[in-house]
């Protein structure tokens, strides 16, 4: 005390008194201050339906568990503003520790196993497979839901905005691909005037969403903009995880995670988000008549597609085919491979729907007349997993992948279309180079959708396309060509792209 009173004395001793009247008014006044401020209250919990539920393992359906309806002990809705700005500071001083730290690959805790089937036999594991991939009455309501709630968030940012919600396949049934292979598409549709005017991309007269001469709208610029500003705002409100992006390809997207604390499902849906794009329109027009005029041939497209899935070679963001590329190989295969039963399907022009959406009929040009007549109702029948087995045969053995194209509009075999642009293929050496496959969008034939592989992609299609061939020599079982593949472990990382990258 003698000490402290020793210092106090020589540290008040210069002042003035006025000084030292200030000087402990001011301290009291601070006291003060701090007395009357009311302490924060203690943020309060929020809990969602998903809570309240429990999986059912057996059919992944939703059962009430009231026991589990207890409100967590502190869950908010994180501020996206709070979350962007804290965010770089985390990673800055989280940095050193994660960069000094070895990457070491450890297997997983949870790892894909094959596939079983009560069913015995092939062509009963087929239809028992295929029984699980046609999308269900929960899963529409799923998607539809899901498009709602997405609309509703982006219209705060446009409120001219359209969302839709598309399914190729039941989404309450993961594969070992989900994540970079959604089976859900969500479109946001708007005028592209609206979107620069509300993303605020042609302030100036001459911002990024128009060219470099001034005046026109580059509309895939304003594409990747948008989409930019919908995951950002999507991923705000703190539902919504963001897994990849790929701007790179035809259809710039972006996959994001739909939590299961959004309460529509029970557990995390995977989707892909695109803005103006008709694609997967397309797709499930395809798919929705293909099943109508030939019901065998919707269900061979959801076993090729999940087959391609569980091998490691649907993903168009690593040069493999895109889900839509193996709808369309699956059609032409029918169009015109299917040997002595003949055609399952016409030509474009004999789908009511889908021939009304290419690009020539939208402008009123005609396309192509091409003779074709159904199968006799003496033919016989052929199973799902025996024409299962003749598309891996005919891609592997017979289609000439460097004088022949994919064209379900012809639906017959020729070579490609003078409109249609090849892929050459440099290999690895630098000299040797081949033609990739040569797939045409029926819905503009000007667009080449093998466009995205390489020297890499293509000898994988090869290898499975074998690894299938001998599997049906030898009689394998369904779980054997559906055992989900596997990179060789080489230390290697994969490198995702980033999504302002």
């Amino acid at each position: 005390m003698t000490l402290l009173t020793l210092i106090l004395v020589i540290a008040t001793a210069p002042l003035e008194l006025s000084q030292l009247a200030f000087a402990i008014v001011g301290a009291l006044a601070y006291a003060l201050i701090q007395a009357v401020t009311p302490t924060p209250a203690a943020p309060k919990a929020v809990y969602t339906k998903s809570a309240c539920y429990s999986t059912d393992a057996k059919n992944k359906r939703c059962a009430p568990t009231p026991a589990a309806c207890k409100p967590p002990v502190a869950m908010r809705r994180p501020d996206p503003t709070v979350a962007r700005s804290t965010a770089p500071a985390i990673r800055s001083a989280l940095g050193g520790a994660q960069q000094a730290k070895p990457e070491v690959r450890q297997p997983s805790s949870q790892p894909v196993l094959k596939p079983s089937f009560k069913a015995t036999g092939w062509d009963a594991e087929v239809d028992e497979l295929v029984g699980q991939l046609l999308p269900s009455e929960q899963g529409d309501r799923v998607v539809k839901q899901l498009a709602e709630f997405v609309q509703k968030e982006l219209r705060e940012l446009v409120p001219e905005i359209e969302v839709l919600g598309f399914a190729s396949g039941d989404l309450l049934r993961g594969t070992a691909f989900g994540v970079a292979v959604p089976e859900v598409d969500i479109v946001a549709s708007a005028s592209p005037d609206i979107l620069a005017s509300r993303m605020q991309i042609l302030r100036n007269g001459g911002g990024p969403g128009r060219e470099a001469g001034g005046g026109a709208l580059d509309v895939r610029k304003l594409q990747k903009s948008t989409i930019r500003c919908c995951t950002d705002r999507l991923v705000g409100t703190g539902f919504f995880k963001f897994r990849r992006s790929a701007f790179r390809g035809q259809d710039p997207k972006v996959t994001l995670l739909a939590s299961a604390s959004l309460g529509i499902n029970c557990e995390a849906i995977p989707l892909d988000f695109f803005v103006n794009s008709s694609l997967p329109l397309y797709n499930a027009a395809l798919l929705t008549e293909c099943g109508q005029i030939e019901p065998r041939s919707r269900a061979l497209i959801l076993l090729v597609k999940r087959w391609a899935k569980d091998r490691g070679i649907c993903h168009a963001a690593k040069g493999h085919l895109s889900p839509y590329s193996w709808t369309l190989l699956v059609i032409y295969f029918l169009q015109v491979g299917c040997g002595s039963s003949g055609p399952l399907l016409p030509p474009l022009e004999g789908f009511e729907v889908s021939s009304g959406l290419t690009v020539s009929a939208i402008s009123g040009g005609k396309t192509q007349q091409c003779k074709w007549s159904p199968r006799k109702a003496d033919e016989p029948i052929k199973s799902v997993g025996a024409l299962f087995k003749e598309f891996l045969h005919f891609y592997a053995d017979e289609f000439d992948y460097r004088n022949e194209a994919v064209s379900v509009r012809l639906g017959k075999r020729a070579a490609p279309d003078l409109g249609l642009p090849l892929q050459i293929i440099v290999q690895e050496d630098g000299i040797t180079s081949e033609v990739a496959p040569s797939i045409e969008d029926p819905f503009d034939s000007t667009r080449n959708l093998g466009s995205c592989m390489t020297s890499a992609s293509f000898d994988r299609l090869r290898e499975e396309l074998t690894r299938s061939l001998e599997l049906c020599e030898r009689d394998a079982s369904l779980t054997e060509f559906l055992e989900p593949w596997s990179p060789e472990q080489d230390g290697k990382e994969d490198d995702e792209e980033k999504m302002h990258g």
